[in-house]
């Protein structure tokens, strides 16, 4: 019997091959003679180096960049075995990076995530995939695009601080220094999400109160981020406030098309395709995924609906390990889940249920095993 073991992360706790191997274990204590195959996913968040490096070779590498508040810190990108960068915004500009009383969008800066851009520029590389879940951040990328050469200017002609709550103060928009080289660089953007840059589903509304804003600072950043979106539409011909994806990362997907000529594609799809999932069900007996949370977003560019779409077509059945399961979950069901199992033993508090996460995804994936056992006997 074949098993196909593909989770995401479980995101602030887990990375996607800690989530796997953990199954692995549990599942093989009580079902071992399955023949495993063991693929971490990823929808363009935390875990998309480990994907990518995992399904097709390459090397990690360091750099000393800003965090979302200026502080310098060591961050982490990779270059495949195809010469393909990957960089994780989140390394560089993500919310696991501040303290819950640091989170402020008003002031938090992607300027790490454009230096990390600027290593793999540096490196030569042709192309480079950028993974935008995770932000500290609602700037539109300005402070990304600072890092590469751009200068953005007040209507006094005053260089614009840091952060989301100075767009509104956006007069002018110099590209004159850009570094010339990243338009030799296809770039990618990896989104978990279709949101546009603003309106009711934009940057502002959905994500900003996650990263610390207020019900006045969401507005001040929806305000902001229109100005700045009508300014780059009348400087630099380019109109992304509405554009499928632009408000993913507090809008660093915007900035990313706007300055760099990038393309915005669905990280967990691209990511499917990338690690040859399709492969490896073709001849599966059951698959094993999962996420730390499971709800109705799920089926918005995350990984388990990318998953479920190729074991339907291959008539595989589907089993959905999380930390959290929230409200129906019909449409997962209708497009071939078969079953969620939260991992949690108990009422326990968020704390616990972290602390013990990997413990409690091996208790779940052993009875999984058991279950198999009593009706795959001698398959």
């Amino acid at each position: 019997m074949k098993i196909v073991i593909c989770p995401d992360s479980f995101k602030g706790c887990l990375s996607a091959k800690q989530v796997a191997q953990a199954i692995y274990n549990g599942m093989k204590k009580t079902f071992p003679k399955g023949e495993y195959k063991i693929l971490p996913m990823a929808d363009g968040g935390e875990g998309t180096i480990d994907a990518l490096v995992s399904a097709l070779g390459g090397k990690k590498y360091k750099a000393d960049v800003l965090d979302p508040l200026g502080r310098k810190i060591r961050s982490e990108y990779a270059i495949l075995s195809d010469g393909t960068g990957v960089i994780e915004m989140s390394s560089a500009s993500g919310l696991p990076l501040l303290k819950p009383q640091e989170r402020n969008p008003l002031i938090t800066s992607t300027y790490g995530t454009g230096q990390l851009i600027l290593e793999l520029i540096k490196k030569k590389v042709k192309s480079i995939l950028i993974g935008v879940g995770g932000s500290a951040t609602v700037d539109g990328g300005v402070g990304m695009a600072k890092a590469l050469g751009v200068k953005f200017f007040s209507d006094s002609g005053k260089e614009l601080k840091e952060g989301g709550g100075f767009l509104g103060k956006l007069a002018k928009i110099d590209i004159t220094n850009i570094n010339k080289d990243v338009f030799k660089t296809d770039i990618t953007v990896l989104c978990d999400v279709r949101n546009p840059l603003t309106g009711k589903f934009g940057a502002a509304r959905v994500f900003a109160p996650q990263k610390g804003a207020d019900e006045k600072m969401v507005e001040l950043l929806e305000k902001n981020l229109s100005h700045y979106a009508k300014v780059i539409k009348k400087q630099l011909k380019k109109d992304i406030e509405k554009l499928p994806g632009s408000g993913a990362a507090g809008g660093l997907a915007a900035g990313l098309v706007a300055f760099l000529n990038a393309k915005i594609k669905e990280g967990s799809k691209f990511i499917v395709e990338k690690t040859g999932l399709e492969n490896h069900l073709k001849n599966a007996d059951i698959v094993i995924t999962g996420e730390g949370k499971i709800d109705n977003q799920v089926r918005f560019g995350k990984t388990i609906m990318a998953v479920l779409e190729i074991a339907k077509k291959h008539c595989v059945p589907v089993i959905a390990l999380c930390g959290m399961k929230i409200g129906s979950l019909d449409y997962l069901y209708k497009n071939g889940l078969t079953a969620v199992l939260p991992i949690v033993p108990g009422v326990v508090s968020l704390e616990t249920s972290m602390k013990n996460a990997r413990k409690y995804i091996e208790h779940t994936s052993r009875d999984i095993g058991r279950l198999l056992k009593c009706f795959y006997q001698g398959k």
